[in-house]
């Protein structure tokens, strides 16, 4: 039996995950989601060609995970293997290093059930060692908001959840990103089919931030490449003009401060050479909406 927002009573959910050569963070990420009260869900893993023992530690440890091996780092396409890969009525996505509060999972689905236009949620996210709220919501700065949860324009990817109907009719991360502003991509395509996208501080997320394998110069690289790429894809030429050109001062800025010229300066190369593409595949948000996407 479904109930009118297309859910059935109990629904299936699937928790998605990637790793790579995160084993002992990801094991301790495993053991957390068994304190679920919801029971019937299923926990898919896209393992990224690790190479420090992590897809046997899966399969030696943790029976009930669906493993997904890869032969490579494919970065976030792994998480758009696993959604393929997956059954449930709602995809719970998770970063190898976070987990839900042990309500986690039961809360999302009450709050699908409740909100039939939500497409997607973003948790309030904590630092595990230190109980301090990371912020990633743009405008929100309380730790408790309304029970109907606040307007978003993106999710933070460590603890968050879509509808797989939406998922469906929208279309996956952009594997062309390869790592960050995949979530940001992945919600304006949401917001602009119509459907909503919320940011819930009743709903509890844990960061353990590992920084395994991570580096800053990588993270400016795509994230810096990816943003600009965002903004020629979906927002108004003017805007797409105007935003790339402030992240260009911002990181001129951050050059000059930390004197490593080329770090902040290369991803706009690659940028610029891969606009063409980009503009060529632009599929340009409806005016009414941009400003639920755009901050």
């Amino acid at each position: 039996m479904e109930s009118i927002n297309g859910l059935h009573d109990t629904p299936l959910v699937s928790v998605v995950m990637i790793n790579w050569n995160r084993k002992e963070i990801l094991r301790k990420t495993l053991l957390k989601l068994r304190e679920q009260t919801y029971s019937k869900y299923e926990i898919i893993i896209a393992d990224n060609g690790s190479s420090d023992g992590a897809a046997r530690m899966i399969e030696t440890e943790f029976s009930e995970v669906v493993l997904i091996e890869l032969q490579e780092n494919v970065g976030i396409e792994g998480y758009n293997i696993a959604f393929e890969k997956s059954s449930g009525e709602i995809v719970v996505i998770l970063d190898n290093d976070s987990f839900l509060e042990p309500e986690g999972i039961a809360k999302i689905v009450r709050k699908f059930r409740q909100y039939p236009k939500l497409g997607a949620l973003g948790c309030k996210v904590l630092y595990y060692d230190s109980g301090e709220t990371h912020h990633w919501h743009p405008a929100v700065r309380v730790e408790e908001g309304p029970a109907e949860g606040f307007d978003a324009p993106l999710f933070n990817g460590c603890a968050a959840a879509a509808r797989r109907s939406v998922i469906e009719k929208v279309g996956f991360y952009p594997p062309e990103y390869f790592l960050y502003e995949n979530e940001r991509d992945f919600c304006t395509r949401i917001i602009n089919a119509g459907y909503d996208v919320k940011y819930f501080t009743d709903i509890v997320g844990f960061h353990m931030v590992s920084r395994e394998g991570r580096s800053n110069e990588r993270l400016i690289f795509f994230a810096t490449r990816n943003r600009i790429w965002y903004l020629w894809k979906y927002m108004p030429f003017g805007i797409a003009l105007w935003k790339s050109f402030t992240i260009l001062v911002y990181n001129l800025f951050s050059a000059a401060k930390n004197m490593q010229l080329m770090i902040y300066l290369r991803p706009f190369f690659y940028a610029i050479k891969g606009l063409p593409e980009i503009i060529k595949n632009r599929t340009p948000i409806k005016k009414e909406y941009i400003h639920k996407a755009l901050y």
